[in-house]
Order: C-alpha cells, then sequence, then structure tokens
C-alpha cells in the first residue's frame, strides 16, 4: 500500500491529521452546546417572559458562524467535502491522482486567499475601526475571526492532503483493470 520509504511520514502526516481534527470536533461541540443553550434561553425568555434577551440573538449569530466555520474545516480534515467525483472515477488511476492534486491545489488556493488573506483583511479593518457588537460587549471583529483561523487549519488540512496524494502509490479502484 504505502512504500517502506514514505511508510513513516504518511503515518505522522495522518496521525498529526487525526489528532488535530479531534481537537476541532472538540471546539465544535462545545460551540454547539453553547448555540443550543444560548437558542434555548432566547425562546424561554420570549415566551416565558415576554422580551427575548437582547444579546441571545447576536450570540447565536456569532456561534453559529464560528460552528459552520470550524465545521467545514473538520470536513476539510476528514475529505467529508463535497466532490462530484462521477467523472474522476473513469480516468486512469494515473490521470485520477493527479486530478486529485489539482483539485487540492485549486482548494487550497482558494482556502489560502478567501479565508486566511480575505478573512484576515476583514478582521484587520474591523479591529482598526473600533467597532462593537450591538448586544454584546465584545468587539465585532471577533465574529469575523472564525474566517482566517479555519482558513489556516483548511490550509494545514490541505497541504497534509496533498502530500499524502503525492506520497500514495497510485492504486486502481476496485475490479478495475489497468492497462
Amino acid at each position: 500500500m504505502v512504500s517502506d520509504a514514505n511508510g513513516p511520514l504518511l503515518k505522522r502526516l495522518q496521525a498529526f491529521r487525526h489528532g488535530l481534527t479531534k481537537i476541532l470536533q472538540g471546539i465544535v461541540i462545545i460551540l454547539m452546546f453553547l448555540l443550543v443553550i444560548d437558542v434555548l434561553w432566547g425562546v424561554v425568555s420570549r415566551y416565558a417572559f415576554g422580551q427575548q434577551a437582547k444579546w441571545s440573538e447576536e450570540l447565536a449569530r456569532l456561534l453559529l458562524v464560528w460552528v459552520s466555520l470550524f465545521g467545514a474545516s473538520v470536513a476539510f480534515a476528514m475529505k467529508a467535502h463535497l466532490g462530484l467525483d462521477y467523472f474522476a472515477q473513469k480516468l486512469h488511476p494515473d490521470a485520477r491522482k493527479w486530478n486529485r492534486v489539482l483539485s487540492a491545489v485549486i482548494c487550497l488556493i482558494f482556502a489560502m486567499l478567501v479565508f486566511v488573506v480575505g478573512g484576515g483583511e476583514l478582521v484587520r479593518q474591523t479591529y482598526e475601526s473600533g467597532q462593537t457588537m450591538v448586544a454584546l460587549p465584545l468587539a465585532k471583529w471577533w465574529a469575523y475571526a472564525a474566517l482566517p483561523l479555519s482558513g489556516c487549519f483548511m490550509v494545514v488540512f490541505l497541504i497534509e492532503h496533498l502530500i499524502e496524494i503525492i506520497i500514495a502509490p497510485v492504486k486502481p479502484l476496485e475490479g478495475e483493470v489497468v492497462r
């Protein structure tokens, strides 16, 4: 499956990805728990007390952004992001490998430009503006900080995935005859 020379490197990369994924999953679980508690409190305060707590809606929005973006990072780590592989499966195993490399490079460039660079610039501008959230005593840049942070995780996972694709030998699909 994996050549002897590349086996230890590949195993270390996979162990690193697995450990970082577990940490991110824990963060997503905690954030999701807080989101559920916050939304429940908003519903209870609206119907039991006649008025929703002012901060609960804004906190729910903030937590939803963080859960979504960190969840997307976990999806990248688990290679569970959306993909259309019907046509890719029809390719020769060598072409399939380079197709995977190309798609990983495109995703890597997108994550770096949009999430890390663009998100970092958005955080910088919001930080410099000094804006604060309406109902929470937090600076507005906290809402946007999930972009570059999750982007960094995506970049790490995509680099690991790219190395894994390049190092791993080409494998034909089950029942596939390679000519």
